[in-house]
């Protein structure tokens, strides 16, 4: 048994068939999928596919790349669909510092506000966060840290590092902070010795599996469009990483799963 801790679902990738997207997925034994709003129209949309599919479990949240036309009425009415029963975390926020962010430190600041906004929405809502990183590994570490030294100590986890693909360090410090950290089909690359190298060093304590579909397929799909059905095949390399078997991965990153989502 599976869990994708991280699809987009209301994106147009899936809207001519959606149902069969998790029929696949439930035949490949990923019985459950969190799927990703970045925005307010595809909250709105992840809300309306968790309430009509019983798999299917909603984040909500504001990209970093919705700065800089974020508004109050936005938080507002995130801090609304929030309340649904069907979320299960805030997300996904973070920072992106790969294009403007790089120089433009208005529009860095703006972000580092909104992720701010959407930490205590999520400590707020007693929910745990996504946390999107892109080249901003020192202030995602900084704010976070501050953030988790206003939690329970036992509230752990409370946090997924999405798509981690940084080195050992990076690994360790988000571990540290009280987060897990989630591996996609990147993991599966010819190309990704390094992020290999470090999945061998993470106990699978702190590891959840995602797709981030309809992006990253894993190795054989690579380049074509990505959907749950395919977190086997990250299993599958994990396992051969760490040297356990598949059926040890899927025990252990869906127990991480349902620990951090609160799902049944």
């Amino acid at each position: 048994m599976f869990i994708d801790t991280h699809a987009h679902l209301c994106y147009p990738d899936f809207a001519e068939e959606l149902p069969q997207v998790i029929e696949r997925a439930q035949a490949a034994k990923v019985t459950r999928v969190v799927s990703i709003a970045t925005d307010l129209e595809s909250a709105r949309k992840t809300l309306e596919i968790a309430h009509t599919f019983e798999p299917v479990y909603a984040a909500v949240g504001l990209h970093p790349g919705e700065v800089p036309n974020v508004t109050l009425c936005d938080m507002k009415e995130l801090a609304m669909l929030a309340a649904e029963p069907e979320v299960v975390a805030i997300g996904e926020t973070g920072l992106d510092y790969f294009r403007d962010a790089q120089t433009d430190l208005a529009l860095r600041q703006q972000q580092i506000d909104l992720f701010w906004a959407q930490l205590e929405l999520a400590k707020e809502r007693d929910l745990p966060v996504v946390i999107h990183n892109r080249s901003a590994e020192q202030d995602i570490l900084d704010i976070l840290q501050a953030h988790a030294e206003g939690l329970p100590k036992e509230w752990r986890p409370w946090g997924v590092m999405h798509c981690f693909s940084g080195d050992e360090k990076f690994a360790f410090d988000c571990i540290e902070i009280g987060l897990l950290i989630s591996y996609t089909g990147i993991l599966t690359f010819k190309n990704a010795a390094a992020l290999r190298d470090v999945a061998k060093k993470v106990s699978l304590d702190f590891v959840m599996l995602e797709t981030d579909a309809p992006y990253l397929a894993p190795v054989p799909h690579r380049g074509k469009r990505n959907e749950p059905a395919y977190v086997p095949l990250i299993a599958e390399v994990l396992a051969q990483v760490k040297g356990v078997t598949v059926e040890e991965v899927a025990a252990v990153t869906t127990r991480n799963a349902q620990r951090l989502f609160r799902l049944p």
